[in-house]
């Protein structure tokens, strides 16, 4: 009997924690409402801005051509690549009798200049003024003997190719088959391999206060889809129109482009890097006295909230960096917080299935509503349409 009652006094303790825990259970108040909980995460946010760009040659080689001469062929196509070596353009044969022509003529008139030349040397040797008469003579000379070079350079040209100095590609070709290349236009510009830029899109910034020169940025190929290159903005150019921009970027990488390649461009503002992070929607302004300020909900196992305040740093529109005290990673928030959250509240958790069924089920509900009204409207028409007939027919 003493053993019972000792065992019984032991209990009592216990007993009494138990009854308080539930009376503490039963009294927290309670919301019948669902909320989206979501994780305080430790990462690195970035704002950025997305556009779209291509490649572009950044510095142009250019071949050009002093005489015009014949087109026969043209192996390559404006954005093609091509190897050092590799033949563009065929010329045409040169006419050579056309050659020897222009050198018989020039010849000529260079030994008549220099027998003048030499009969005004000795006129000055004799005391004669004919300074000026020589200096005259010996420009004609230099003239006429830069002619002819470039006559035998010409000649050199006798059915001769254009081909490519470099691994590159094809920007421009300022010929067409069976025409003729002109004088004052490089007949070819190439590009080297790796000597492109990524230029954008014209596009107006939202956050150009933060723009600068060397600003870092990567870029995507749109198609391949092979991951993020590192980019360096190194150019900012007007459009002409009104707040609109094109920028050019470096890529930081040795990766072969291809002139005329689509990418997307994500140009960083800011970047912050391990800090914590939760997304814009669980954070709630309130003010406090004279001053705004910032709260999450936390929400443990049991469910039950409890209000936090905060410090905003930097947002990229769908999550923002936050500290604060006992502020941890992986700390479970509402996600969805709404006025009627408060301290030592117990509320009902919202899963991502549930929240996808619901949109589902309300697109449904839509969809249904817009054929219905879609129907309804077809049919008035059809009424109109009648109306419109019996009234013509009267």
């Amino acid at each position: 009997m003493k053993n019972s009652k000792e065992s019984l006094i032991w209990l009592l303790p216990s007993i009494f924690i138990l009854i308080v825990l539930l009376m503490i259970g039963t009294c927290t108040p309670r919301i019948n409402e669902k909320f989206l909980v979501e994780k305080v995460r430790r990462e690195n946010l970035e704002i950025f801005e997305k556009m779209r760009g291509k490649a572009e040659a950044k510095d142009l080689i250019a071949i050009g051509i002093d005489i015009q001469m014949g087109i026969d062929e043209i192996y390559f196509k404006e954005g093609d690549k091509v190897k050092k070596g590799d033949v563009i353009i065929k010329f045409s044969d040169y006419k050579q009798k056309n050659v020897d022509n222009q050198m018989k003529d020039k010849k000529r008139i260079l030994a008549e200049k220099k027998s003048h030349l030499r009969f005004l040397e000795e006129e000055y040797k004799l005391g004669m003024d004919v300074k000026n008469q020589l200096q005259q003579i010996k420009g004609e000379i230099k003239a006429i003997e830069d002619d002819l070079n470039t006559i035998v350079e010409n000649d050199a040209l006798i059915q001769r190719n254009v081909v490519s100095p470099v691994d590159g590609y094809i920007v421009k070709i300022n010929a067409v088959k069976g025409g003729t290349n002109s004088k004052n236009l490089p007949i070819v510009l190439l590009v080297k391999n790796r000597d492109l830029k990524i230029v954008s899109d014209p596009v107006k910034l939202s956050r150009s206060e933060y723009l600068n020169i060397g600003s870092k940025a990567e870029v995507e190929n749109i198609i391949e889809k092979e991951g993020k290159i590192p980019a360096t903005l190194y150019k900012i150019n007007d459009t002409g129109v009104k707040e609109f921009k094109t920028l050019e970027f470096l890529v930081n990488s040795g990766k072969d482009f291809k002139l005329n390649e689509t990418f997307d461009i994500y140009l960083y503002y800011q970047k912050r890097e391990n800090v914590l992070t939760v997304p814009v929607s669980s954070v709630v302004q309130k003010k406090k006295g004279n001053e705004n300020k910032f709260f999450i909900y936390l929400i443990n196992g049991e469910n039950i909230v409890t209000e936090k305040e905060i410090y905003l740093g930097i947002s990229n529109g769908e999550r923002i960096e936050i500290y604060g005290k006992d502020i941890k990673e992986g700390m479970e928030i509402i996600e969805n917080p709404n006025n009627k959250l408060r301290n030592n509240i117990i509320v009902k958790r919202r899963s991502l299935q549930e929240e996808k069924r619901e949109k589902e089920e309300k697109l449904k509900k839509l969809k249904h509503e817009n054929d219905r009204k879609e129907k309804e409207i077809e049919k008035n028409k059809r009424e109109i349409i009648m109306l419109e007939k019996g009234e013509r027919n009267d």
